[in-house]
This record gives C-alpha cells, sequence and structure tokens, in this order.
C-alpha cells in the first residue's frame, strides 16, 4: 500500500474537511453503539425483573436523533470531501497529461489514460473520503466494544477477538490473487476500452471496408474475457463475504455459549449486552476487512494514477531569463530533432519569419515540417539550437505567455458540440462578442456563402458533426485569431477550403501587418500567396511556384 499512502497529500490538503468526517463519523458510530448497548441493557432488566431507569427512554430518543442528524452530517462532509478529492486528482491527472504529452514514444493507449482519468480516481475517491475516515472510526468503536466486553466477562475475549482476526485475515491471506485478479481486469477493461474508443473514431471507415464485423467480434471477445475475469473476482469476493457473514454468526453463538458455561459470574441481566457487545465489536471489523479486500483494486488504481502524476514532462522548465535579441517573429537558429538515434528529422534548419510576412514550408512528406510546428508549439524541445519568438527563446518563456504568443492551425481542428461562438471563444474565453465578430469575419464565417442558418449561434454536434471541412476549418482559424497571437501557424489548415475561400482567407491574412504567419501546405495557389517559400532550408521564389512543386 506504499503507493496508496504516497499520495496521502491529496487528503491532507483537505485535512481540515477529512477530519471532520471523521469526527461525525466516530460520533454517528459511537451513538449507535450506544443506542445498541441501552436497549441491552433496558431488556436485560426487564428478563432479569429489574426496575428500568426512567430517564433511559428519553437518553434513547435523544441518543437517536443524534445518530440521524450526525449520520446526515457525516454523509454531507463526507461527499463533499470526495468530490473535491475528485477534482484534485483529475486537476493533477490532466495537469500532467497536458506536460508529458505528446512523448516521442507514446507508451500507453487512449483507452489505458481514459481508464486512469476515470475508473481509477473514483476508486481512490472512495477510499480517501469514505474508506479511510470509517475504518478510524471503526477502529475507535472495535476498541469499545473490547473495554466493555472485558467488564463483562473476560471470556468474551476468548470468542469474538479470534473470529474477528479470522474475518481480517482471510482478505490478506487472498491478497495476492486479489492483485492479479485486479491487474488483469484493469488491463481487460484498458483493452476494451481502446478498441470501443478505436470503433467509434474509425466506424466510417470501418463500415467502408465491409470491416465492421470483424471488429465487432473482436470487441465481443474481449468483453467475454473480461466478463470472466468478473466473474472470477465476485466468486472470490463472495466467498470472502460468506466467511465475514460466517464469522458473525459464529460470534453470536459465542458469546451464548460464554453466557451459559460462565453464567454464574455474569448477572442476568446483562446477558443481552454480553451478546450485544460481541455482535457490535464485529461490525466495526467488517468495514476493515472490506478495505483490506479491496487492497489489490485500491493498489493497482493508485499505481496506475502514480504513474501518470509521475511521468516526466516532454519538455523541462528551466530558470527564466531575461536576455532578447533584437528581431522580431518566429526565428529557427540551427534546430536539429531526431524521435530515435537512428534519423534526424531536422538538421540545423534555420528560418526567420519576421512580423509583417508569411511564409510558405513546403517539402514531401517525412521532410520534417509537422515536427517544426510542433517545436514552435513547445511540444518537445530541439535537441539542439534554438527556437525564438521576438528575441525570446521559448523555453524561457512561461507556459501560459508561449501559448498567448503562438497559435497554431492544424489540418483537424477539434470542434466540439455547442455551437460557432462557443468554440471560437475557447480561444479566449474572456473575449468580448465584438472581438468575437471580428475574428469570425476574418475567417469568413460571416460571408453568406458559408451557409451557417444561425451564423454564430448555428450548432454543432459532437466532433463538429453537421459542419463541413471548410466550415470546421473556418472556426480554427477564427479561433487562433481571436487570441491575437504575434506568430500564427497554418498546418494545412486551410486543406479543407475550396480554392475561393482558400484565396479569400490568405487575403485576409496578408493584411495584417503586426503577425508573423508560418504557412505549412501542398497546395501550389495557397504557396503562392506566401512573401517567400523554404524548402529542405533553401529559400525558393514564391511566384515560380508551380508543376514543379512536390507531391504529397
Amino acid at each position: 500500500m506504499k503507493t496508496v499512502l504516497r499520495m496521502l497529500p491529496i487528503v491532507a490538503s483537505r485535512r481540515g474537511l477529512f477530519i471532520e468526517t471523521v469526527l461525525w463519523s466516530v460520533v454517528t458510530q459511537a451513538t449507535l453503539l450506544a443506542i445498541a448497548l441501552g436497549l441491552a441493557v433496558v431488556v436485560g432488566r426487564v428478563v432479569a425483573d429489574e426496575p428500568v431507569a426512567s430517564f433511559i427512554f428519553p437518553v434513547l430518543i435523544g441518543l437517536g436523533v443524534i445518530a440521524a442528524l450526525t449520520a446526515w452530517r457525516e454523509s454531507w462532509v463526507s461527499h463533499d470531501l470526495a468530490y473535491r478529492i475528485i477534482g484534485d486528482l483529475r486537476s493533477r491527472v490532466f495537469d500532467a497529461l497536458r506536460h508529458a504529452l505528446p512523448m516521442r514514444s507514446r507508451r500507453r493507449r487512449t483507452g489505458d489514460l481514459a481508464t486512469t482519468v476515470m475508473g481509477d480516481i473514483e476508486t481512490l475517491e472512495w477510499l480517501y473520503a469514505h474508506t479511510a475516515a470509517q475504518t478510524l472510526s471503526a477502529l475507535l468503536i472495535l476498541s469499545a466494544s473490547v473495554t466493555v466486553s472485558s467488564t463483562i466477562s473476560p471470556l468474551l475475549l476468548w470468542v469474538w477477538p479470534p473470529l474477528l482476526v479470522v474475518g481480517v485475515v482471510v482478505p490478506l491471506i487472498t491478497a495476492r490473487r486479489a492483485r492479479r485478479d485486479s491487474d488483469a481486469m484493469a488491463a481487460g477493461a484498458a483493452t476494451l476500452r481502446a478498441d470501443l474508443l478505436d470503433s467509434v473514431r474509425g466506424l466510417r471507415e470501418l463500415l467502408g471496408a465491409d470491416a465492421f464485423e470483424v471488429q465487432a467480434d473482436r470487441l465481443a471477445a474481449d468483453t467475454r474475457a473480461l466478463a470472466r475475469l468478473q466473474v472470477r473476482e465476485a466468486a472470490r469476493v463472495g466467498a470472502e463475504r460468506s466467511v465475514a457473514d460466517a464469522t458473525l454468526a459464529f460470534a453470536t453463538l459465542g458469546a451464548i455459549l460464554v453466557v451459559i458455561l460462565d453464567s454464574s459470574a455474569i448477572a442476568p441481566a446483562e446477558i443481552p449486552l454480553a451478546v450485544t457487545v460481541a455482535v457490535a465489536g464485529l461490525a466495526p471489523a467488517s468495514q476493515i476487512a472490506d478495505l483490506l479486500r479491496s487492497a489489490g483494486t485500491l493498489r493497482a488504481a493508485a499505481e496506475r494514477i502514480s504513474g501518470v502524476l509521475e511521468e516526466p514532462p516532454a519538455v523541462a522548465d528551466r530558470a527564466a531569463r531575461s536576455s532578447t535579441l533584437p528581431e522580431s517573429g518566429l526565428v529557427f537558429d540551427r534546430v536539429s530533432f531526431s524521435y530515435d538515434e537512428r534519423r534526424r528529422v531536422l538538421d540545423e534548419m534555420s528560418l526567420h519569419v519576421r512580423r509583417g510576412e508569411t511564409v510558405a514550408l513546403t517539402g514531401p512528406s517525412g521532410a520534417g515540417k509537422s515536427t517544426a510546428v510542433r517545436l514552435a508549439q513547445r511540444l518537445w524541445d530541439p535537441d539542439t539550437g534554438s527556437i525564438r519568438i521576438d528575441g525570446v527563446d521559448l523555453r524561457d518563456l512561461p507556459d501560459d505567455a508561449l501559448r498567448s504568443r503562438i497559435a497554431v492551425v492544424p489540418q483537424s481542428s477539434p470542434v466540439l458540440r455547442g455551437t460557432i461562438r462557443s468554440n471560437i471563444l475557447l480561444g479566449d474565453p474572456e473575449a468580448t462578442d465584438g472581438m468575437i465578430d471580428t475574428a469570425a469575419r476574418a475567417a469568413g464565417l460571416l460571408h453568406p456563402e458559408t451557409l451557417l442558418p444561425l451564423g454564430l449561434d448555428t450548432p454543432v454536434g459532437e466532433h463538429g458533426s453537421g459542419l463541413s471541412g471548410g466550415q470546421r476549418a473556418r472556426v480554427a482559424i477564427a479561433r487562433a485569431l481571436l487570441r491575437d497571437p504575434r506568430v500564427l501557424v497554418l498546418d494545412e489548415a486551410t486543406a479543407s477550403l475550396d480554392p475561393e475561400a482558400d484565396a479569400a482567407i490568405m487575403e485576409i491574412l496578408n493584411r495584417v501587418d503586426d503577425r508573423a504567419v508560418l504557412l505549412v501546405s501542398h497546395r501550389p495557389a495557397t504557396i503562392r500567396a506566401a512573401d517567400r517559400v523554404v524548402s529542405h532550408g533553401e529559400e525558393l521564389p514564391a511566384r515560380a511556384v508551380g508543376a514543379a512543386m512536390p507531391r504529397p
């Protein structure tokens, strides 16, 4: 459980709520125990034909009210703590993923990451927000039960505490198998989730290739394999719980046997109390056993989340520097980069895109154009050389400052469910309506030929459904322009536009005289609109680009 314990600082940040949860849980459990013991005393006195104090009934009623109120408050606080911990965990995981991805060699599938972010976070929330506090209170109640048992008859301690040990030891004995089953189920669930995501994303291609039935059979096989693991896990848990139930029954019978054997030492009025305290003592023990029973699942979940949180960042932060060179725009200064040791994708690439000009970057597939774009975004750092914006090395810029200075529009920009306006607003959530309209007009979204019936309030489905490729491209460009970046990178962003729309957008972009525009494209007409053309580090005459253009 070391991995689980390493994540306790997440709870420590909410220590006030956690302590309050423990306190309310202790009060609730203690009150319920007091009610059970009080009723046992009443029954014992009635059976022994002894008088019952008149105040005991109002006290029991008052305890019942207190138990109800404290249980409600404990539930409220524990759920408040639970949702806050969920938020903290999700924020930390997404922040770690943001800094770690994309890695040069991604080792984990999307489905595995989705399992970590969703299922594992929910699992640890249950541990820290509910189980940990209840276990602490259970230990206190257990101590009280042992104390009461010892005052009634020492023989009781030879009955239910050993049975308690049995209930606790069984999950420890099966812990190794539980861990193996938990790892197998997690791997099976990750595989199934990843295959489902791949199938949904590639549904059109699967149908077009008449391969849907094959993929469906594969998903069915994954589902059956996971179901077998879940059945085996359910059988194990059921067997352990049956042992726990049998332990509780034997504890009750043992307490009755002690009463029979030690009847001379136990007052008749204390007989119901002796049985009750044995049963009450095992109730909190069952909570501890439940925690141990789930130890394998909790440990596996904690290790997967810990693996994400400890993922090294794709680019390392370094101490801020104040050095600035007297240059404007985007500069690649002898940049080299490789994904592995076998081949360099970029070899001492030098390029200067000044503010107020558009430079087209061309070349065949594999020439490193997309890699250069990713380096400009600082998704990776170059192996050698430097990349600067307005004379400042990207490695010297805080993340938020970098994102405000450069905007990249890829060929397939994500368009989310909502409206055209809400998607543009992702570029700057604090933008005014006037700023949104200006960016939309610059991207040609307000032109009648875009065929948006409700203008910027036109609804958009999931993954941009309902919009054409050209409309999605315009939304992405408007989103980038809303940020008013100093450097704008278009990575085949106009590939989905018709030639007239492409020419219109390029004309609009060229009117801006204070922005550096790096254009990655294979379309000769688009490239001819640039001020300069660079291919393989060599500058070509833009107007001469034509039939000799390398094909993708």
